[in-house]
């Protein structure tokens, strides 16, 4: 076997997934081979989320899948990301078939130690600096993986979080806020056009953020803006938007630009005022409520995707009930509702009168349950119109699916297409005929 050969594992995280693309790109550029398949690895590189218990149970399981597999078994195994970056002491002791574990802020020194493993020397076990030192947010040219769609692409516009969520361990993993230049993401994005990109999702870890940092970068507003004029032809995405940041101005730049998707994925946490300020997130929900307001009135047909964290230490049902009173009188189109999930260094983990599991899951069901109510009602108003659409991959049934502007790629809804002609990463349009289940639309191209 090669030993400069590499599989790069893959991540479900976008965020994690552009660092994985760099890293492709850095080790290309030394002379790396990148394989589609551990087996021709001499080296695996697994990229360990530990935003929540499930994700860090997911990584933990892969390194194992990897490190048994009977034939074709990688030499080396390396873990990189946010996991390392916060458990790496303790993941040394208990997975021993990883030969390193290196954290978000020194991705850069991943080659120097591969080259140590290749050369039977001890790779450091665990490297890590302070968070974000060492990042590839603003590193080599991006790559894609022959296998991977190369219409829609993420970019991080920042890294790191200086918001103070009581719950959340983003800043211990990815360090504080920092914007990146204007003049570097678009750099990028040329990249990622001529590489075939036909959609942009601009992301981080709190895209209104961005430039809040004082690095003199005007906003998110004026960003969403020099985007669109200079890809008119590409969809512009916003996602992971905290609406405690989010300026007012930004909705005006959704409606200016045709090629500004009608779509901010808009995570609130949660409606009741008591919660939020335990969250340590903005306790005013009349003030979320204005700044949807805002997007609504600039964008009427606007979509709207938020995030829920039920079970927080101290939750009640009369929370529950500000919470559900909210989401019927907002009317999100797309919900993700998730379970509190303790995080070690994170002030919450040591909050009273933490909610018992049973509970937290009957009160998950309640919000799903009402949720998919409204979802369906919001996407019945789209029958019958015509929209434009990007196809992507073929499913089970032989149909084509494909997506509006209001979906983003992975997590939204799907349009069903029956004997579509346009290939994948292409746009068409597409006559939706009838709302075909949960979260998926039947559709004729027109």
């Amino acid at each position: 076997m090669n030993k400069g050969t590499v599989y790069l594992h893959p991540v479900a995280c976008p965020k994690a997934n552009v660092d994985r693309e760099k890293l492709g790109a850095l080790l290309e550029s030394r002379a790396y081979r990148i394989v589609d398949s551990p087996s021709e690895a001499a080296i695996a590189i697994v990229f360990g989320c530990a935003f929540t218990d499930d994700a860090k149970r997911e990584t933990i399981d892969d390194i194992l899948d990897l490190g048994s597999l009977e034939a074709g078994r990688p030499e080396h195994i390396i873990v990189v990301g946010c996991m390392p970056e916060k458990y790496g002491d303790e993941l040394r002791k208990s997975l021993p078939e990883v030969d390193a574990f290196v954290g978000n802020s020194l991705l850069r020194a991943i080659p120097d130690a591969m080259l140590s493993l290749i050369g039977g020397k001890d790779a450091g076990k665990v490297l890590r600096g302070g968070p974000g030192e060492g990042s590839l947010l603003a590193g080599p040219p991006r790559r894609i993986r022959p296998a991977a769609a190369p219409w829609t692409r993420s970019v991080m516009v920042g890294d790191g979080c200086d918001n103070a969520c009581t719950y959340c361990s983003i800043p211990h993993m990815r360090g504080h806020l920092r914007s990146r230049t204007i003049a570097g993401i678009l750099e990028e994005t040329d990249i990622l056009v001529k590489q075939g990109a036909r959609e942009l999702v601009l992301a981080g870890q709190d895209t209104a953020s961005f430039g809040r940092d004082g690095t003199h970068n005007p906003g998110l507003a004026a960003l969403l803006s020099d985007i669109a004029k200079r890809y008119p032809e590409v969809w512009i995405r916003l996602s992971y938007v905290n609406p405690d940041n989010l300026d007012d101005d930004v909705a005006g730049v959704i409606e200016e630009y045709a090629n500004v998707c009608n779509y901010v994925d808009l995570p609130i946490q949660h409606a009741a005022s008591r919660i939020l300020k335990a969250m340590g997130r903005d306790d005013r929900p009349e003030r979320l409520e204005a700044k949807i307001r805002n997007l609504r009135e600039a964008v009427p047909d606007v979509a709207l995707r938020t995030s829920l964290i039920l079970g927080f230490p101290g939750e009640t049902e009369e929370d529950m009930e500000a919470l559900t009173a909210f989401l019927k009188k907002i009317e999100f189109d797309m919900v993700g509702v998730f379970a509190f999930s303790p995080q070690p260094g994170t002030p919450a983990i040591d909050f009273p009168d933490r909610v018992p599991e049973e509970i937290v899951q009957d009160r998950i069901l309640e919000v799903v349950a009402l949720q998919d109510e409204i979802s369906h009602v919001r996407m019945e108003k789209l029958v019958g119109q015509d929209l434009e659409v990007l196809v992507e991959d073929p499913l089970e049934s032989g149909d084509s699916s494909a997506r509006s502007q209001y979906d983003m790629a992975g997590v939204d809804r799907l349009i069903s297409i029956g004997d579509c002609k346009t290939p994948p990463g292409s746009f068409t349009t597409a006559r939706i005929e009838s709302v075909s289940g949960p979260y998926e639309w039947t559709a004729t191209e027109v």
